[in-house]
């Protein structure tokens, strides 16, 4: 289990990154972070591995070409991560705005489809290769899915016969979040997004390991019409759909966090994954 730690004092920020800082209090954080802000910055505390300088250098390349992202703040030796009680934390500016919701699917389609139109970033390419099939595996009769090992190895073999299918398929690459659920957007009151957060996933990959996203959603015909897309690949959206509920499973079997998110994350959305594709159909070319 994760215990809760105290922000870095304002004195370590400015050692680190030469800003200073108010009180730092509490912010909802998420899986991956703690989070803390004196209502002018924002401080992203990892409770594992942080994001890669990459990924956080990218924030501020996405900014400058108009995109709503905080981007995040260099430290006095160059690098964008300092260390805080055997962990990693990076500075972003604070931005004042209200989580998104489902509600909000329009809008958050709207910055997926703009992110998507970026072009000549240089960012690795997906390879599709799922630490969680191992993890699952190796774990299949841990108590918490044990009762449903059956059920969890036949979504594991699926995902890999989908992703042989999927690698056979060439499609364009795009820029993708890998994990633009409204968690990671923000919106002003007017419903307009302010910032898209959490960049560390990161890849040029094709358009549907994005729009997965609003298949979780409780309105997917809603979100792909928002989207507008062109005829999207039925594959690719399997793949990606499937494996995310997948990641979530495991990374809670993983870091023995968050039973109740097994079902949730997990197997509540892993029986949808069929019913799901149906309602995309219309939208793909195959």
């Amino acid at each position: 289990m994760w215990s809760v730690v105290p922000p870095p004092a304002a004195a370590q920020v400015r050692d680190a990154f030469g800003v200073e800082v108010g009180e730092l209090r509490p912010h909802p954080g998420g899986f991956e972070a703690d989070a803390f802000t004196d209502g002018r910055w924002f401080v992203k505390l990892w409770r594992q591995q942080p994001d890669s300088d990459a990924a956080l250098a990218l924030t501020a390349e996405l900014a400058a070409r108009g995109i709503p992202v905080p981007a995040a703040q260099r430290t006095l030796d160059g690098s964008y991560t300092s260390a805080h009680l055997g962990r990693r934390y990076a500075l972003f500016p604070f931005v004042d705005g209200r989580q998104a919701t489902w509600d909000d699917a329009d809008a958050i389609a709207g910055a997926m489809r703009a992110v998507h139109g970026i072009a000549g970033l240089l960012l690795p390419r997906t390879d599709m290769d799922e630490w969680c099939v191992e993890v699952l595996r190796d774990r299949r009769d841990h108590p918490w899915i044990a009762d449903r090992r059956d059920e969890v190895m036949a979504n594991v073999d699926r995902l890999e016969a989908v992703i042989e299918r999927a690698r056979a398929i060439d499609v364009p690459h795009v820029v993708c979040h890998h994990d633009l659920f409204p968690h990671n957007v923000l919106v002003d009151r007017d419903g307009r997004v302010v910032a898209l957060l959490d960049w560390g996933g990161t890849r040029l990959a094709p358009r549907e390991h994005d729009v997965f996203t609003g298949l979780c959603g409780p309105d997917p015909v809603r979100f792909l019409n928002a989207y507008g897309t062109p005829r999207l690949d039925l594959t690719h959206l399997e793949y990606a759909r499937l494996a995310r509920s997948l990641h979530d499973l495991a990374a809670r079997i993983d870091n023995q966090v968050d039973q109740h998110g097994i079902n949730t994350w997990g197997f509540d959305l892993l029986r949808r994954v069929d019913a799901d594709l149906e309602l995309a159909r219309p939208f793909c070319d195959r």
